[in-house]
């Protein structure tokens, strides 16, 4: 039997910059499209270019290959590289719990980016779909990895 290597060329730290960084420029740019209306509220500037919409793309995108990476890093460590490949094109809440996450919310939180990530990012915007903005699904993205890091460490440190 060949041993797993101990350590793993990866990228993971990277994936998760370039989606936090994203993320940070979206929200940056989204502040300042907003000033104070003269009666309340907010009025809000059109960008033509629409430079927070494709940063929140951008830390959407990268959540998910983050998100992807870590799970098979994940699933190869705790099952081998054998076992993961039967759970590969599963659900994120699916391999979520294989790897020990039931928490409810977390697993309502991985369906919700699933399915806004297809949405946005497969342009399925012309079928009947819930009313998202992609700053939103960025910032719920984002911590969505967050959550599942934590989650996933938790597990580990549980287990070893």
């Amino acid at each position: 039997m060949t041993a797993e290597p101990q350590f793993v060329m990866t990228n993971l730290r990277t994936f998760l910059a370039i989606a936090k960084e994203s993320l940070a420029t979206s929200e940056e740019l989204s502040a300042r499209q907003r000033r104070p209306g003269p009666g309340g509220g907010e009025i809000i500037s059109f960008d033509p270019d629409q430079r927070s919409f494709k940063h929140s793309l951008i830390a959407i995108v990268f959540a998910g290959v983050y998100l992807e990476a870590l799970l098979y890093l994940h699933g190869c460590r705790l099952l081998g590289k054998a076992a993961y490949k039967k759970i590969d094109r599963k659900t994120y809440e699916e391999k979520f719990v294989v790897y020990g996450i039931s928490d409810p919310d977390l697993l309502a939180a991985a369906r919700e980016f699933r399915e806004a990530r297809n949405e946005l990012v497969h342009e399925k915007a012309h079928e009947d779909t819930k009313y998202r903005t992609a700053q939103e699904e960025a910032r719920k993205a984002v911590a969505l990895v967050d959550r599942v890091t934590l989650a996933l460490r938790g597990n580990s440190e549980r287990g070893s």
